[in-house]
């Protein structure tokens, strides 16, 4: 017989009973079921390929499958070696189209041989079905997975950090209250409510942090631009907090350009001025200096802290952005390493960036770029 007319119609009255039986399945089949040359090419296609692939069997007879390949599928991979996953298939493959409707749609396709003969004019069975729903629901499933493990992660870290960073403040709470238990001279009134003081302020920041990074990591966390002046923003973050917390640090401020207001989220900013200035004093002598400067150019503004303190090892810098991460030398300074993980955050929400430069021993630059 003829291989070009081996799939023509034949007369009903001709038709065996397996005749019958083989039109029923072509064309009730749900998958798309194609027999290919020994090019790869398509001979044969049932009436579902208008369902799988937005064309009819006679639109994609002479095609071969990686004809439909989507732009950006064949962009992530290069086309040869597409090509040698459809002509030396494996069981089965997954791959996305370019469907006739203008959909995008993600097929997988199992193979059967017939056998490798070229002299055979149909060597190669394939089955096709639509995947992109199972896809959709893959990625859905892996992205609620994910957020499940951020946050059992976060739980994990915020146990660890309370048992062993909370209990520090609690302690000198504690040795205080039992000191004026004793003795509540004048002196030693004054001293101890000075220290709880000091240690409820450390304590409530710490709480702060944790509770910034609860709502970031749980998509709580608002974001409302307006107009700021920078410049107002942090002298007032230097006059209230951090000369209150570091009073004997040498704090100097200047700026450069054409001063004027960009449009961010105050209270994401504030954080972000004053995690940056507080630590570069924390990790600074008691008497350290730091450099706070603003650099205004035509597209962005540049917030640049910088200090003279221990610094942070090279091998640490990449990491130092993550949550409840803190370098090898940072000693007995207290801290719960979340800070700067939520300082890259709120940055990241202004569509900006913050950078790094560390010498260890002569101290750290943060700079923080955000688009006017």
């Amino acid at each position: 017989m003829d291989s070009d007319n081996y799939f023509r119609p034949v007369n009903p009255e001709e038709m065996t009973a397996f005749d019958k039986v083989f039109e029923l399945i072509a064309e009730h089949t749900t998958d798309m079921v194609c027999i290919h040359d020994s090019e790869n090419t398509i001979r044969f296609a049932t009436p579902s390929s208008k369902a799988i692939l937005g064309y009819k069997p006679d639109e994609i007879i002479g095609k071969k499958l990686t004809d439909f390949l989507s732009a950006d599928f064949i962009n992530e991979m290069d086309f040869s070696t597409l090509k040698r996953f459809f002509d030396h298939p494996e069981a089965r493959i997954r791959y996305q189209v370019e469907h006739g409707e203008g959909r995008l749609r993600w097929l997988e396709t199992t193979f059967t041989y017939f056998g490798r003969d070229p002299q055979k004019d149909y060597t190669l069975l394939t089955s096709t079905r639509d995947i992109t729903e199972s896809v959709h629901l893959t990625d859905d499933l892996m992205e609620a997975l994910s957020k499940e493990q951020e946050i059992s992660r976060f739980k994990s870290n915020l146990y660890s950090v309370a048992s062993h960073e909370f209990k520090t403040p609690l302690a000198v709470i504690q040795a205080n209250i039992e000191i004026l238990r004793i003795k509540r001279s004048e002196k030693v009134l004054e001293n101890a409510i000075g220290s709880i003081e000091e240690e409820v302020d450390r304590l409530n920041n710490m709480i702060a942090d944790m509770l910034e990074l609860k709502k970031l990591t749980t998509g709580q966390t608002s974001f409302r631009p307006e107009l700021i002046d920078i410049t107002e923003l942090i002298e007032e973050v230097v006059d209230q907090n951090i000369r209150k917390a570091y009073p004997e640090a040498r704090i100097s401020f200047t700026h450069k350009g054409n001063p004027q207001k960009i449009k961010a989220d105050y209270t994401l900013l504030r954080f972000v001025i004053g995690n940056l200035v507080g630590n570069a004093c924390k990790f600074s002598d008691k008497k350290g200096k730091v450099d706070i400067s603003v650099e205004f150019g035509q597209d962005k503004v540049d917030i640049i802290v910088k200090d003279y303190g221990i610094g942070i090892p090279e091998e640490e810098q990449s990491s130092i952005f993550r949550s409840f991460y803190r370098a090898k030398n940072v000693g007995n300074v207290q801290g719960t390493g979340v800070g700067l993980a939520i300082v890259k955050e709120f940055v990241d929400l202004h569509t900006g960036k913050v950078g790094l430069i560390s010498n260890p021993g002569k101290g750290s630059t943060f700079t923080v770029s955000l688009p006017k």
